[in-house]
């Protein structure tokens, strides 16, 4: 799978290798200490993740990069954790699951809005996977960038999404975009991933909301010691960029100044609300519009370059597992026009 993502991208390689000397830049005067990590978790890779080396070692080879930088360079935002090093006006994500319009779990939906890197832009991909055994999967991803990058849905209907917090909880655990690829490969329900989620070890610095064709839905709050799961309780779930469960909360890394980190609770408070209001109502109109929605920088879903320059909007997703349709806007949802992508 890693040599065949590489071969489809290769047109793309001088902006892999862009972002690659800008993440490894901003890693350059952390490299000696964090070292020791690297090499950490290289080797329980070995043992727990190798699908996930295989499909690194494919890009590498594929794309003919130099192996050393280019597995610091996948896993430079748990180094800059790690070392609490990190932009003050880092990336995040907001995402949410709801049961969907009344009666209850007639249309389940999840949504989420991609706020990354801006250089991710002109790399961002809609992959389809058939692995050899287990469920097909589209995916949102980045060219050069493994397994499950972002978001994803089986044919089975399970649907994933991830968001990433500043953890004081990081160690050599596996990747959130390993174990959400080998959820959508393996599993077709929310109860079956958490089960495989809640015994496999993370690297933390994570959460991720799980959503199936029958409405169930979980958030798994990640750590490396630890782990929080927030279930359904009013036909809605939310997950921004920090942890709200009482195992996690006092283990999330706020950074820089409210009006930087606070955006994490804005955001996530403006979708409680908003779902509040509307339970019973969110269909996919609903959802694009509330994705595409702005406000003061704080709270705003839609988020643009003069709000944070280091993470802007770069899409937006709304699955229909049920339907198992995707919508996806390639940018700015409030400027570029949602299509439709089926799997089947």
């Amino acid at each position: 799978m890693g040599w065949q993502h590489a071969r489809q991208v290769g047109g793309l390689r001088p902006q892999i290798l862009a972002a690659m000397d800008n993440r490894l830049g901003l890693i350059a005067e952390i490299e000696i200490k964090t070292r020791p990590f690297l090499a950490e978790l290289q080797s329980h890779w070995q043992t727990d993740a190798q699908p996930t080396l295989n499909m690194l070692k494919g890009m590498a080879d594929g794309l003919d990069l130099d192996w050393d930088r280019f597995f610091t360079y996948t896993v430079a935002t748990y180094l800059m954790d790690r070392a609490h090093h990190i932009p003050v006006d880092a990336q995040g994500c907001t995402t949410w699951a709801s049961t969907g319009p009344t009666p209850p779990h007639s249309a389940p939906i999840l949504a989420k809005n991609r706020d990354y890197w801006p250089d991710h832009q002109q790399l961002q991909c809609l992959a389809f996977a058939r692995p050899k055994s287990g469920d097909a999967y589209l995916y949102l991803t980045s060219a050069g960038s493994p397994g499950v990058f972002s978001s994803g849905m089986n044919e089975s209907g399970l649907v994933v999404a991830d968001t990433h917090v500043v953890s004081l909880d990081i160690g050599p655990g596996l990747p959130r975009y390993a174990v959400m690829m080998e959820a959508l490969e393996n599993y077709s329900s929310v109860e079956a991933a958490l089960e495989y989620l809640i015994n496999v070890t993370h690297s933390g610095n994570g959460n991720i909301l799980l959503l199936d064709a029958s409405g169930d839905m979980a958030v798994i709050e990640t750590g490396y010691t630890a782990i929080g799961i927030d279930r359904l309780e009013d036909g809605f779930l939310v997950s921004a960029n920090h942890y709200v469960t009482p195992s996690m909360k006092q283990r999330w890394l706020p950074r820089g100044p409210e009006e930087v980190h606070g955006n994490s609770k804005a955001r996530y408070d403006r979708a409680i609300q908003a779902l509040s209001e509307n339970n019973g109502k969110v269909d996919l109109d609903w959802a694009t519009q509330f994705m595409s929605s702005h406000g003061d920088s704080l709270a705003a879903i839609c988020r643009h370059p003069e709000i944070g320059p280091r993470s802007v909007t770069i899409a937006s997703t709304i699955y229909l597992p049920r339907q198992r349709q995707l919508y996806l806007a390639n940018g700015m949802p409030c400027q570029v026009p949602y299509q439709m992508y089926s799997l089947g």
